[in-house]
């Protein structure tokens, strides 16, 4: 049986027998006398039981009365707890972001730092991993969106673009190689290259793909520094984001190498399901993104 009966008739049950009787408990609830004893009338006619005694013109709670009355007090303080939960999980300040590696050193730190002064309340935790784990988790829903290099090719998720860089090929100022080569000539020497899933390793491959070419790296790690320490020792050349060795390069570290003829741009996107609805507070998270690369 599917009850027709309201949160409004179990709180008019509990003032009738607060109050003392129905017209008390119209005044306190500034509603209008036959709408109280017509509430009354339902729940008793609905559920076949007697809640209160007609006596000398009074309402005597019955025992079975008292009994449903300790059920509906429950009710009623469950559904003002959900009501007050609710109404602060629209502002809770608890946030879930995602962020490839290289936004990770190069944009978020900025981001967090502006963020934190513009929502001092908020509580955001972070997750900094490669660009194919962060779309992994925005399609679970474990975050609750996400920064990275490259265009998403998820059918769950929305991509706007908010910023950009360059992939860069880079060996140590004494590496003997030419100042500037074709793709081809390039990939004849040791290679260091991030692992399979990252932006820019997906961004040289398909540039090598483009092309009908091939190449395998004499090491690939997770972790753009150690490329960077590997290039710098004379090891090979590294290809990695140009914010990551842009000062290395400038102070006289390190050296860039022209690649002929390959655009090596990319756009950095903020990443959501398409589904999430974001909170007031989890919204201005999203959106400062754009402000900070303003």
């Amino acid at each position: 049986m599917v009850s027709n009966m309201t949160l409004r008739h179990l709180k008019i049950f509990v003032a009738v027998n607060d109050c003392g009787g129905v017209t008390k408990a119209a005044e306190a609830l500034h509603i209008a006398q036959p709408a109280v004893s017509t509430t009354i009338s339902e729940l008793e006619k609905y559920y076949e039981v007697v809640l209160f005694d007609r006596i000398n013109q009074r309402l005597v709670i019955t025992e079975m009365g008292k009994r449903l009355l300790l059920k509906a007090r429950e009710v009623i303080a469950g559904f003002d707890d959900f009501e007050t939960l609710a109404i602060e999980g629209g502002n809770d300040p608890t946030i879930r972001i995602g962020c490839s590696l290289t936004l990770g050193k190069t944009f978020l730190p900025d981001y967090i730092g502006s963020l934190k002064k513009q929502i001092p309340l908020i509580e955001p935790t972070v997750v900094i991993n490669k660009t194919s784990f962060i779309e992994k988790e925005l399609e679970k829903g474990n975050l609750d969106f996400g920064f990275v290099e490259g265009e998403t090719e998820s059918p769950y998720l929305t991509s706007i673009r908010f910023g950009g860089d360059n992939i860069v090929a880079v060996c140590s100022r004494d590496f003997n190689i030419p100042e500037s080569l074709g793709l081809a000539e390039l990939i004849k020497y040791p290679l260091l290259l991030r692992q399979e899933g990252s932006a820019s390793r997906e961004m040289f491959e398909k540039a090598l793909s483009f092309y009908g070419l091939s190449a395998k790296p004499m090491i690939e790690s997770a972790s753009n520094q150690c490329l960077i320490c590997a290039a710098e020792s004379g090891i090979g050349i590294a290809i990695l984001p140009e914010g990551l060795v842009s000062e290395r390069v400038r102070a006289g570290a390190m050296k860039q190498i022209t690649v002929e003829k390959v655009d090596f741009s990319r756009t950095h996107y903020l990443l959501i399901h398409k589904n999430k609805r974001l909170n007031p507070i989890g919204k201005q998270a999203y959106d400062w993104a754009f402000k900070v690369k303003e």
